[in-house]
């Protein structure tokens, strides 16, 4: 027997990083609404101690459920190792973790199992990405670089400009001894910097494929709708936008992002839930 579920699904991030995985998610699921929630009064996460993470992270998924979401992603790589296990149990939707999010895949496009993982501060500390790969192959040899500056490029909108390419550099060029073949992009900002990232490689003579997770996400989401018989059957899509932070400032950076329309984005105060 199938049955829809027409309320919203539910993104959470910290800051704009997030767009990364809603963007991809707009394309492939045109009937369903979203709602993306970011806590951008209190971003970046990267810097802040564990339990102040999770609890920021818990509070904004009390919102999402007041909000009344069918299912949720933690979009936000720097909370999931501290309250993922814990949201997963204790709110009544269906959550998805972005973490280790295209583990799979550069485990499957690597040829010389030597892997550049590209990561927010707090998620480099984590051992998630060994762990996870080690489940899959582990003889793949990975190399985690921690990239605030790139990520605080991409919240200032100029990941693909000249400010996101020399951060991209200052961190790759670190890793020049290191015999990569391929690039997980492990934060969710990071896509908003490929063009940047692919440039810098193409200087370097690089050849190296560069895995973005979103994809892996859409595919996880849809099976897990699917699977439990709550996809919308009503034609249309509607996204609202919920910031902890300044509205203006988050409309003029997402609009970018997302090469929209600024006045067209649905931009509210979640301060207000």
């Amino acid at each position: 027997m199938n049955y829809f579920d027409n309320r919203p699904i539910g993104i959470f991030d910290s800051g704009v990083g997030g767009l990364s995985i809603l963007r991809e998610l707009q394309k492939d699921f045109a009937n369903e609404d979203f709602i993306y929630i970011a806590d951008t009064g209190r971003v970046p996460y990267g810097d802040k101690k564990p339990q102040d993470i999770a609890d920021y992270t818990i509070e904004c998924f009390e919102k999402l459920k007041k909000l009344n979401v069918k299912a949720a992603i933690l979009a936000c790589n720097a909370s999931a190792p501290y309250c993922l296990d814990y949201i997963k149990k204790d709110f009544d939707f269906p959550t998805l973790g972005v973490i280790g999010a295209g583990v799979v895949d550069s485990a499957m496009v690597t040829q010389n199992k030597n892997i550049l993982i590209m990561a927010a501060t707090a998620t480099a500390k984590s051992d998630v990405f060994q762990k996870a790969m080690h489940k899959i192959d582990s003889k793949v040899n990975l190399e985690i670089v921690a990239c605030p500056d790139l990520v605080k490029s991409v919240e200032d909108g100029k990941g693909n400009e000249e400010e996101g390419y020399q951060a991209a550099k200052k961190y790759i060029d670190a890793y020049d001894g290191f015999d990569y073949d391929t690039v997980l992009l492990a934060c969710t900002h990071l896509p908003f910097a490929k063009n940047s990232i692919e440039k810098l490689l193409k200087d370097k003579k690089k050849t190296s494929k560069i895995i973005d997770p979103a994809k892996s996400i859409a595919s996880d989401l849809n099976r897990m709708l699917s699977g439990l018989g709550i996809l919308s059957k009503e034609e249309g899509q509607k996204t609202s936008y919920y910031v902890t932070g300044d509205t203006e400032d988050f409309r003029n950076i997402a609009s970018k992002l997302l090469d929209q329309d600024k006045d067209l984005l649905d931009i509210k105060d979640a301060n207000e839930i």
